[in-house]
């Protein structure tokens, strides 16, 4: 997998988590300051098996890690949209 394919996939699932904390801010608060979030999702094996390597590399000592596991990812959150060309 290259770099920019995995920073697109990763990215995708950060801007899901982030939509996902909005709505469940309880989530949000059993995340510890400073903690390095670790996205696994199940539906793409090779990607969670790269983000548990780099974040071995890239964590600091005493930092804390939050594996988030990801069953699925849905096409869109958008529902009755419209557009209206002017």
């Amino acid at each position: 997998m290259k770099a920019q394919e995995m920073f697109l996939k990763n990215q995708q699932l950060s801007t899901e988590f982030d939509l996902y904390l909005l709505d469940h801010p309880k989530v949000a608060n059993k995340i510890p300051n400073g903690a390095m979030l670790v996205f696994l999702p199940d539906f793409d094996k090779n990607l969670a098996k790269k983000n548990r390597s780099l974040a071995a590399k890239l964590k600091e000592k005493g930092q804390p890690v939050v594996y988030v596991k990801v069953k699925g990812l849905s096409s869109s959150r958008l529902e009755g949209l419209s557009l209206e060309v002017a």
